[in-house]
Formats: structure tokens, C-alpha cells, sequence
């Protein structure tokens, strides 16, 4: 699990991608924005790193974030070493201290000196599903994931609409939500496991489902607001997938905080040209470990070959869905995911796909007398 690094106060875009670049999980934070990424009653990240360059003195909120996160350890970075500075930041309980000329190295050694060890069970899986373009079947991979894992580990699993206004996830799963992601959003700093569970919508299918709001957003929503969501949600849910917009690019630098993230593509050019280029900033933002690929709607006599979009998006495409269009368009009239009804290979593909990215054990072998996936080899 990659070390949660909250880098605070810095606009220094070379420290950021260089500790990201190192296996770091790392978001930026605004001194203003402390007490609303990290409100009371969170659990913190695993370290603090305070860019202190640009200010005449330390910050009080130093101070403010070792009494409300004891165990978690802080690394100033600062112009000098200033003996003065230096004493008072210890008073504070600042753990580390790294000074320009600033060798990344050891802002990497201090980081992993400090590093708050877990002690306590991991939290779930995050599964970002993010389409290359509009209308390749992006929320339909990302509601039956959801409920393929719901059903292929019998675990709380939560599908999250992250399309904040009109989004689409509720008519896949035939709900009615009376709250919204946005809800969730707006009243981030009371959020507690009763009062987020409040506003998921238990669904006939089993994931419960935090909806898109009907509701216009008005202005734009902080990437650090939707981290902390994600990262909260994370703490309920054994399984949380989130339904990604593409063009969102408060959505794009949320989705850092998700373990795996899946770019849907198809066997069309201009998907494909899109998907290149989301691959690759994703790949540079996460990690290229966390970064996967998905063919959707394969056509295996498309002119375009597997490995002609393998070589297009720059690596392997982890994930192959076959096209059965009617079977997804009755399962969306029906409001019921087509995993409900798991006969055929798309149904197969996506259920192989969740115990993957969910590291759950594979489908037996033979799976024509088991259990609910049984039908899966009925129809070839």
C-alpha cells in the first residue's frame, strides 16, 4: 500500500511529481484547506510534508494538525536550516527538517523515517473506471464490476457516481436515490460511517450506490473535497467503484486516491487517440502499477487488431469485454446489471475482470455445476 503523503502549503509542482514518481500517494493542500481535507474525527495520512519556503514563519497549523493527528509525523521542508525555526518546529512535534538545495532523496528518506505504520487492517479497494470517450460503455463496466464483486465476495461494496449532476448510474440499477454524491460532498466534515451509509442507496442488485444528483453543481467542486470522499468511502466499504466523468479535472486528480484505475477504450480511431493521451497523464499521475487498460465491445473482426490498440495506448490491454450490445441495452431497460443474469461471455469477462481487480480467487475451472456463476460457460 503506497504511502499517503499530504504535501501542504507548496506550489512546488517538481516536488510533487518527484514524490509521486517515488511510490508516493501525495495530495496537495492549501493551508486554508486543512481542517475541511482533514477534518476531526478522520483518520490522517500517513505523513505530513510542510513546504514552509515561501513563508516568514511557521504555521500555526502545524501545531494544530500534531494535536489532532499525534502519530502521524511531519517533514518541514524549508529554505535554510534555521536554528530558531528549527527549535520551535520540535516544540511542535515536527519529526523531520530538509533544507535547499533540496535533494528529493531526502525528502524521500525523512518521509519513510516518519511514516505513520498501520497496524490496523487495510482499508478496501478503490476501482476508478474512467471512459476514453462518451459512449463507450464506461458505466455499464462500472456497475456490473460493482455488482460482480458484491456477488463474487459476499462484502459491502459501493458503486459511486462521480458524474456530479445527471449521471447515469441509478438507471443501470433501476433506484431512486433520495440523496446524492453531491450531498455527500457538500457536508464532507460530518461525515461519520452512520451518516454516510444514510445517504447510499441500498440497491435490489446489492452494491449500494451514492447517485449523481439531479441537481446543476454550481461552480466547481475542490479535488480535495471528492479525495476526501473517496478516501472515506474506502473506510466503509470493502469495495468502492467510481464511475468516473473524463473531463472533470477536479474528478481526475481525486482518482489518485483510488488503488486501481481502468481506462475503458474501443476499436474506433478517435477513442483510441483519446485514450493514449488519458492513459498516459494518468500513468505519469499514479504510477504506471495502478494504471489498466480495458477493450470494450470487442469485435475480434474489427480491422483494428488487439495489438494494434495495445501498441497504440503504450501497453497491455489487461481487461477484453466482448460486444453484446442487446444483452446490455435489455439488462438497462430491465434497471438490473447484466451480472444478475450471468449467461454468456460478456458476463464471464466482467466477472473475471472484478476478481482480479479486486484480488478475489479465480473462478473455478470448471463452473458448470457451482454456484451462481455456474451458467457461465452455457453459451459460447
Amino acid at each position: 500500500m503506497p504511502i499517503a503523503v499530504s504535501l501542504v502549503g507548496s506550489d512546488d509542482r517538481d516536488l510533487l511529481m518527484r514524490l509521486r514518481e517515488r511510490g508516493f500517494r501525495v495530495a496537495q493542500v492549501a493551508l486554508s484547506e486543512l481542517d475541511m481535507v482533514h477534518p476531526i474525527g478522520s483518520k490522517g495520512p500517513d505523513a505530513f510534508v510542510f513546504d514552509v519556503r515561501g513563508l516568514s514563519r511557521l504555521p500555526r497549523e502545524i501545531g494544530q494538525v500534531k494535536r489532532q493527528f499525534p502519530s502521524v509525523g511531519t517533514v518541514i521542508v524549508a529554505r535554510a536550516l534555521d536554528p530558531a525555526e528549527m527549535l520551535e518546529a520540535m516544540r511542535m512535534g515536527v519529526n523531520e527538517w530538509v533544507a535547499e538545495p533540496l535533494q528529493y532523496s531526502d525528502v524521500d528518506a525523512a518521509i519513510h523515517r516518519v511514516a505513520r505504520v498501520v497496524t490496523k487492517p487495510l482499508v478496501g479497494r478503490t476501482i476508478a473506471v474512467l471512459g476514453a470517450k462518451g459512449g463507450v460503455g464506461s458505466t455499464t463496466v462500472a456497475v456490473n464490476l460493482a455488482t460482480a464483486l458484491r456477488v463474487a465476495s459476499g462484502q459491502p461494496t459501493l458503486l459511486m457516481d462521480l458524474h456530479l449532476a445527471h449521471g447515469d448510474a441509478a438507471l443501470f440499477f433501476g433506484a431512486e436515490p433520495r440523496f446524492s454524491v453531491l450531498d455527500a460532498l457538500e457536508n464532507i466534515h460530518r461525515l461519520d460511517e452512520t451518516y454516510f451509509k444514510g445517504l447510499a442507496t441500498t440497491t435490489k442488485a446489492g452494491p449500494d450506490l451514492l447517485g449523481s444528483s439531479n441537481r446543476a453543481l454550481q461552480g466547481t467542486m475542490e479535488a480535495m473535497r471528492v479525495r476526501s470522499l473517496i478516501e472515506f468511502a474506502a473506510t466503509a466499504y470493502r469495495h468502492v467503484v467510481l464511475d468516473c466523468p473524463r473531463v472533470d479535472a477536479a474528478m481526475i486528480d481525486a482518482i489518485d486516491a483510488a488503488s486501481t484505475v481502468v481506462v475503458v477504450a474501443n476499436q474506433e480511431l478517435a477513442t483510441l487517440r483519446a485514450a493514449s493521451r488519458i492513459a498516459n497523464d494518468l500513468r505519469l499521475r499514479c504510477g504506471p502499477d495502478r494504471v489498466r487498460l480495458a477493450l470494450n465491445r470487442f469485435d475480434p473482426l474489427s480491422e483494428i487488431r488487439q495489438a494494434d490498440v495495445e501498441r497504440v495506448l503504450g501497453g497491455p490491454v489487461k481487461y477484453v469485454f466482448p460486444s453484446d450490445y442487446r444483452a446490455a441495452v435489455a439488462a438497462l431497460n430491465r434497471g438490473e446489471p447484466l451480472m444478475l443474469e450471468p449467461d454468456g461471455r460478456l458476463a464471464e469477462a466482467i466477472d473475471d475482470f472484478a476478481r482480479d481487480v479486486g484480488g478475489l480467487p479465480a473462478r473455478p475451472k470448471d463452473s458448470s455445476k457451482s454456484g451462481l456463476f455456474g451458467l457461465l460457460g452455457g453459451r459460447r
